[in-house]
């Protein structure tokens, strides 16, 4: 039998590691496929369960240096590597800090040609501590790899830094070796420990950025509950664990609970929060025969619920694996230096062992500069500046950019959104408010005298005071700001899908749906030019005649409409994607200077427009709120949340404006493109010194005098890498 799962793997440093957990994976007998995916550090491996279980590649992988996760259920998989993956950042941190202590003063003390007795010595300890204790896992790693025929980057750093650690050794015993045949006998300590500090704050740097990669999939799964109440034929409940619900089975959902399945109501009626599938604040009535999702909230009523998908199958189940898939997708840029690496590493390893073939041909007498050249190869190309390029430029940006309150998440987002032609934005949350307000009013004649509408509005107050409905609260928060004080009905009905009924003075009244308004001329005129502006209307009735109607809306952001023209004047074309209905879209669209508009769209829907355009070569952002917005925004080129959304719209996004104003999206264009064209600058500071230093460190120019020794190579090694620091700190 077939088999394929997502196994999260730990351990890989670098687009290398990945291939080699792949050809590891890949080549094992009864896997018939194997994709690593670095950014999501996972492996996706299709096996035939006859022939092999995953427990034996997992052993595979860890002979081979690294860990697979192999667990119970997704979410325990995802808890683990999250686990492994925080106990080595916190690690690496500690190795990072005894590792500059140690190579700082080494590093001055042998450049600046400061001698004392047992120098050499002290210099070698110092070394020998920040290799084995703050390097070891690039001696482990990169030595293993080399044998197994995949160099990586790890087995350059070991190779460099253990042949510079060697050759000063050497030199601290034998000193007169070389001097004796005219060669002075330098100590290259500090480059070996040079080399670590700095590869290991890259790695650090890069790891910073990617550590809660797997916030937002945790959770989406919290919001699967893990019991449910299941109805026996009999009529009784027995509250059961989530695995043991099967299509078919009654569940009984009490009021404030999560529904746990994908199904239709067989009995009662209530009002669900389908916020996190539609983004929109309404609950939605539920009678017999509607559909429920997972993970949606029920209101107050109580519910039988038939189920019809349960476990993976669900909705919500969806979501999460659709979040999971497009959540790996990796930086072009990123991409472009991990195939130079593959070709990198054994390339240079390959300069080095020519270069000292080349020099022993002249004679046993050159075999000192055969050896000093060889070694200046391996230690100018150490690939520090390589590593440091790309993630000093994206954590300079993202503090530049956290300084305006735009958040940025990793590599992606950053060199991509200055790409972006194509801006996909959600309605509620993003380009309004999110909160709707009363901004209009219109009271029958009677209440034109002002005891008399205060005393309206404190039955109405009392009557919505404790209703959790948006446009309840609108009302109740309109009474509180004039100072109404709420005076509590003798009886409240609440008429699913239309309002409430409640009975004061001896009267009954109405509040809810503008139907009861549609008797009144003037009434049902002014409720229709409201509605025709995409506003919510609430409507009063006293004994079956209208008294007043409330114009509901939500309000536009400021500054949105300036913010929509600036992005199209950079040639971005601008659209609205909402859950909400065409009219209060349309009528937003229009006061925000959006052009098109998608309306009615279900997280499915959203989604497809995304792929659609994509597919089309356009590159696509998307902003959203909402735990709706969650896999177009997974799916999109480039993701934006707004901080006063849900939690996992902004674990989702890749950029979060912490002000939840789309206004600050044009200066996050404007802070990714400087950060593209800082990152194409170090990687040519990282290029340009091997490009040029390899050559001299080779010999070439020794005909005229000039050799590059070990010391200078670890200097200008440390000169390229102190170039792409400080250029990245110009964003």
């Amino acid at each position: 039998m077939t088999k394929k799962e997502i196994f999260p793997v730990t351990g890989m440093m670098c687009a290398v590691c990945a291939g080699t957990v792949q050809k590891t994976v890949g080549d094992l007998p009864g896997v018939k496929e194997a994709e690593v995916n670095f950014a999501t550090s996972s492996v996706t491996v299709e096996w035939d369960s006859a022939a092999i279980s995953p427990d034996k590649i997992a052993d595979a992988v860890r002979k081979a240096g690294y860990d697979m996760i192999v667990a119970r259920d997704e979410a325990e998989a995802v808890e683990e590597k999250e686990r492994q993956e925080a106990a080595a950042y916190r690690s690496m941190k500690r190795k990072v800090i005894l590792a500059w202590a140690l190579t700082l003063p080494v590093a001055v003390l042998c450049m600046a040609h400061v001698h004392f007795p047992g120098e050499a010595w002290w210099y070698m300890a110092a070394t020998l501590i920040v290799m084995t204790v703050c390097g070891s896992g690039f001696y482990v790693r990169g030595f293993r790899s080399l044998m197994a025929g995949h160099p990586t980057m790890d087995t350059l750093v070991a190779l460099s830094t253990a042949v510079s650690f060697l050759f000063s050794f050497f030199n601290t015993l034998w000193p007169e070796f070389l001097e004796g045949r005219g060669v002075s006998a330098d100590l290259y300590y500090e480059g070996a420990a040079m080399i670590i500090a700095f590869v290991l704050t890259g790695k650090l740097m890069e790891g910073r950025s990617r550590r809660n990669t797997g916030a937002a999939l945790r959770a989406l799964m919290g919001m699967q509950p893990s019991e449910a109440l299941r109805v026996d034929p009999d009529g009784k409940t027995e509250a059961v664990k989530i695995s043991r619900i099967v299509p078919g089975n009654l569940i009984r959902v009490r009021p404030g609970e999560r529904i746990p399945v994908d199904g239709r109501v067989t009995e009662g009626v209530t009002s669900v929060d389908e916020s996190m599938l539609t983004g929109e604040p309404a609950k939605v009535e539920k009678q017999k025969g509607d559909k429920v999702s997972s993970g949606t909230v029920n209101g107050l009523g109580s519910v039988t619920i038939k189920a019809e998908k349960v476990g993976a199958d669900t909705e919500l189940s969806r979501i999460i694996r659709s979040v999971r898939e497009a959540q790996g997708s990796k930086a072009p840029v990123q991409k472009l230096v991990d195939r130079i690496s593959s070709v990198f590493v054994p390339t240079v390893i390959a300069l080095a062992i020519l270069t000292f073939v080349v020099w022993s041909v002249f004679g046993s007498e050159y075999f000192p500069q055969a050896l000093v050249a060889s070694v200046s190869v391996l230690v100018i190309a150490c690939p520090c500046a390589l590593g440091l390029a790309t993630p000093t430029a994206i954590m300079v940006g993202i503090g530049k950019g956290a300084r305006k309150g735009i958040l940025v998440k990793d590599a992606t987002a950053l060199e991509l959104l200055s790409k972006v032609n194509t801006l996909l934005l959600d309605k509620t949350g993003t380009v309004t408010e999110g909160h709707p307000r009363v901004t209009a009013t219109l009271f029958a004649s009677e209440y034109d005298d002002a005891e008399r509408r205060d005393r309206l509005c404190s039955l109405l107050y009392g009557a919505e005071i404790d209703s959790t409905h948006p446009l309840a609260e609108a009302l109740s928060l309109y009474f509180s700001q004039r100072g109404v004080e709420p005076e509590r009905p003798d009886h409240t009905d609440y008429i699913p899908g239309r309002g409430m009924k409640f009975v004061a003075e001896g009267k009954s009244w109405f509040i809810g749906s503008t139907d009861e308004a549609r008797s009144d001329e003037r009434f049902a005129a002014k409720a229709a030019e409201w509605q025709d502006r995409g506003h919510g209307v609430v409507a009063v009735s006293c004994e079956g005649s209208p008294v007043a109607i409330f114009c509901v809306e939500d309000k536009i952001q400021p500054g949105v409409a300036n913010a929509v023209s600036s992005l199209k004047a950079k040639g971005v074309e601008v659209a609205m994607v909402t859950g909400d209905k065409w009219a209060p879209a349309e009528y937003m669209a229009g006061k925000a200077g959006i052009d098109k508009v998608y309306a009615g769209m279900m997280p499915s829907g959203k989604l497809e427009i995304v792929k659609e355009l994509r597919g089309k070569g356009r590159v696509v952002a998307m902003a959203g709120d909402g735990i709706n917005d969650a896999e177009a925004l997974a799916e999109a080129d480039v993701s934006v949340a707004m901080g006063t959304g849900s939690d996992i719209a902004i674990d989702v996004a890749q950029l979060t404006l912490v002000s939840g104003r789309l206004s600050m999206l044009p200066e996050a264009i404007s802070l990714s493109a400087r950060t593209v064209r800082i990152i194409r600058e170090n990687l040519f500071w990282a290029f340009i010194y091997n490009i040029i230093g390899i050559p001299i460190a080779a010999g070439v120019l020794f005909p005229f005098g000039i050799m590059l020794t070990p010391m200078i190579a670890s200097a200008a090694m440390a000169l390229s890498s102190l170039c792409v620091v400080s250029n990245s700190l110009r964003i």
